[in-house]
């Protein structure tokens, strides 16, 4: 298997044609044809299917594909060490981070890496949990900060706790609903939710799954913060937030007055605790291992280029997810988190 065959099978996915992908490669159709069918008798399977309408992957091109998507941002990776190792800091960083994990010791991480390092092109996504860690796996990114419920579902990225939020559910001002105090009275009403559901880590199913109910039978499900808000205060829906979501917090981004109105739910609620995410300490580049330290620097206070990755006593098992009242103990720092 060649760096060549890889790089060809990434261009036909892209453009799910032969003549495009020879096209932005530079080379001849044959020539490319005959890379792909040199792989295919090497690996003694088909990748591509050919059709009228052009080219699409098989399930063996798929997990190609997907290795191969990481074997090329990982020679990315190499150049820019040698690069950075010469003293020439043009780079990119792609960072995925969620909602909750948007806060202004991100930003203030941001600018100071932006101060020391003017030329690396930094990108930022809002993403959801399970992209993040797609993007991870898959190469595409090269750190998240990704918030969660209850503890990872996958041991195959490194996870390090920064801070922990607690969580409210909320309602708008003169909803019904708005004096429950027990999730149970809840079960009926019609709820909000941001995250997909099927997600067993997301806010919903792990409040659902710690008072061992059943989910809610009507679920709107919208993936916009913003349009969540708005929302949330326009309708009778119950919905789920971050504490910073209400005046007063310090968070970024909320309703003015008391348009949205925390329940008084004498129930535990599980906490949000987000986490900086990466595959490996040893494999990132430089500049993604300086804007790593950035981050625990303006998160956590710690100004170290890579500890090991921590695990809480109480971030053990997905079954016993912990409480905004535990997490008080946890240490959080103040500032303004995005909801």
């Amino acid at each position: 298997m060649k760096l060549q065959q890889l790089r060809v099978m990434l261009a036909v996915a892209e453009h799910g044609s032969i003549h495009e992908a020879s096209r932005t490669l530079h080379i001849s159709q044959p020539a490319l044809s005959k890379s792909i069918a040199d792989l295919e008798r090497e690996l003694g399977v088909t990748l591509l299917a050919r059709s009228a309408r052009g080219v699409s992957l098989t399930a063996y091109g798929r997990a190609i594909l997907k290795r191969a998507r990481v074997v090329e941002q990982e020679l990315r990776y190499a150049v820019e060490d040698i690069e950075s190792i010469r003293g020439h800091a043009e780079a990119e960083l792609n960072i995925g981070f969620t909602p909750v994990a948007a806060n202004a010791r991100l930003t203030e991480a941001m600018s100071a890496f932006r101060q020391r390092f003017p030329h690396v092109t930094l990108r930022a996504f809002e993403m959801r949990p399970q992209q993040i860690q797609e993007g991870l796996r898959e190469g595409r990114l090269d750190l998240g900060l990704v918030s969660t419920n209850s503890a990872p579902c996958t041991t195959a990225l490194q996870w390090e706790h920064m801070f922990s939020v607690g969580m409210k559910l909320a309602v708008r001002a003169g909803h019904p609903l708005r004096h429950v105090r027990h999730i149970h009275a809840l079960l009926d009403a019609d709820w909000l939710v941001l995250d997909p559901v099927d997600d067993v880590n997301s806010p919903l199913p792990t409040l659902m799954r710690m008072h061992r109910l059943a989910m809610p039978p009507r679920i709107v499900h919208v993936a916009s913060n913003l349009l969540g808000l708005q929302l949330a205060a326009g309708s009778n829906l119950v919905s789920v937030w971050s504490e910073l979501a209400f005046p007063g917090t310090g968070g970024p981004l909320q309703l003015a007055g008391d348009a949205l109105v925390p329940l008084p739910i004498e129930d535990e609620l599980p906490a949000f605790h987000v986490h900086l995410v990466y595959r490996s300490a040893d494999l990132m580049t430089n500049v993604c291992a300086e804007f790593a330290r950035e981050v625990r620097r303006c998160t956590t206070g710690v100004d170290t280029a890579a500890p090991p990755p921590v695990t809480p006593a109480w971030f053990q098992s997905p079954q016993a997810p912990v409480s905004a009242a535990r997490a008080a103990n946890t240490p959080t720092l103040a500032g303004s988190y995005m909801v």
